[in-house]
């Protein structure tokens, strides 16, 4: 099968299964208990079935331009996103429709409220796995390789994902850059770094990188709430302690807490978790005794 018949294939297969009512691009099934569907969360932000046009402009086959650029004395070829594109005219507007709620909200619901329907809606148009190596929704990142989806306009990396509800939070004036709520952001690291004098060295061969906030940096940033160590599970009096838009993780990989249904539950793009569990959203004490299998993990905080 050629490349325009898998994408017009792709498509199809979509829009059948958003037209039964299903917020992703395969029948779910409820084997594991501790995955939860979109359709049984408890959200403020609706999210309507996209077209055949959307879906034709956004989808997983849209590949990314090659191009050659100059930092510094080093010369970085790759691909580009385009992530800032799909924010702009898909995710956005929704947040623009429902912003008046947000408001309302305490900043940590209004996180919540972001990061649940931001992952609906990467799942929803790039399927499962959106994940995308050097993808965040603001295209800070220097242009990649092709590994792991590198060669596509559109996806997130674990990073990219963690960060982009305090992103979009920034972006809509819900949250100040100069807060320390706004410290996962891209403008909240960057008016901290200009504030303390430090150093964005994110990049390839820790060459500037546009503010963006990478794993190195979210291992370092915020306020640990608690720790579980290679091998271990969280405690029940540990979970008591998560609230929403805190993360987790180490340098490497970091997924996010988000509450549904008054209960905690974890987000990741890419991972051992996630994937592995219907490609939806697990419950937290679960979720980090299995991200605790193979390394020590912290949970950070910005919020109040």
């Amino acid at each position: 099968m050629g490349y325009n018949q898998m994408k017009n294939l792709y498509i199809l297969l979509a829009i059948m299964f958003l037209s039964l009512g299903c917020g992703s691009n395969k029948t779910e099934k409820f084997s594991d208990e501790c995955s939860i569907d979109y359709n049984k969360i408890d959200k403020i932000i609706k999210f309507d079935t996209p077209d055949s046009v959307q879906l034709k402009k956004f989808n997983p086959f849209i590949e990314s331009e090659f191009v050659k650029i100059k930092k510094d004395d080093l010369e970085v070829s790759g691909y580009r996103t385009e992530n800032k594109v799909f924010y702009n005219e898909v995710i956005k507007p929704y947040l623009l429709k429902y912003k008046s709620e947000l408001q309302k909200l305490p900043i940590k619901e209004a996180i919540n409220e972001i990061a649940i329907f931001i992952h609906q809606a990467y799942r929803t148009y790039l399927g499962e796995d959106f994940y995308r190596w050097g993808g965040d929704i603001n295209d800070l990142d220097d242009p990649q390789g092709e590994k792991s989806r590198g060669k596509y306009k559109y996806g997130l990396d674990c990073s990219g994902f963690t960060t982009s509800a305090y992103d979009a939070a920034v972006d809509l004036g819900l949250l100040d850059p100069s807060s320390d709520g706004a410290i996962f952001s891209s403008k909240g690291f960057e008016y901290y770094c200009k504030t303390y004098n430090l150093k964005d060295g994110g990049g390839i061969k820790d060459t500037p990188n546009n503010f963006r906030v990478d794993t190195k940096e979210l291992a370092v940033l915020g306020k640990i709430i608690f720790s579980v160590k290679q091998g271990e599970a969280p405690t029940d009096d540990q979970i008591k302690l998560l609230q929403p838009g805190d993360i987790v993780g180490r340098s490497g990989h970091f997924g996010m807490i988000v509450f549904i249904n008054k209960k905690p539950y974890y987000l990741e793009s890419g991972g051992w978790v996630v994937p592995n569990h219907n490609w939806l959203p697990y419950c937290a004490k679960e979720a980090l005794e299995i991200f605790a299998r193979n390394g020590n993990i912290d949970v950070r905080r910005a919020l109040p």
